[in-house]
């Protein structure tokens, strides 16, 4: 099983902000340990990026169960109601974890991979936060 974090933004696909949106390869973040991502930005004092997770009800109906088995035991995941954030908190969030990494590069096996993709969300959720345009985390399996 393969998995890359994406950018969903709070726009219609017919909007002509969506196209922006697809530039992003999140598969080098996706490997990286979640507990790891999360003293990460615990040590830059900013939200963990799986805080910013969220996923419309019946796009997660077949990943049910590899969904689950990511979540923590105190984690818990309603799919009713998708939840969206601010691009400015995100874009806290990225550039934190991007400072952190830079400290200490070492923490990771592919530094220079995971700020690739966390510099390509920051672009995104730039963009976002100049248009007012709310996002969430979203995990293609």
């Amino acid at each position: 099983m393969s998995l890359a974090y994406f950018i969903c933004a709070d726009v219609p696909e017919h909007d002509e902000n969506h196209e922006f949106l697809l530039d992003m390869d999140g598969t080098a973040l996706a490997r990286v340990e979640e507990d790891v991502l999360e003293q990460l930005a615990q040590r830059a004092g900013v939200t963990p990026l799986m805080h910013f997770f969220s996923m419309p009800e019946g796009e997660w109906d077949e990943y049910v169960e590899d969904i689950q088995d990511l979540l923590e035991e105190d984690e818990t995941f309603d799919p009713n109601e998708v939840t969206w954030f601010s691009a400015q908190e995100g874009l806290k969030t990225v550039l934190g974890l991007i400072a952190e990494i830079d400290k200490t590069p070492t923490v990771l096996a592919e530094p220079e991979a995971v700020i690739d993709n966390l510099e390509s969300m920051a672009a995104i959720l730039t963009r976002l936060a100049e248009h007012g345009i709310r996002w969430h985390l979203a995990i293609d399996i």
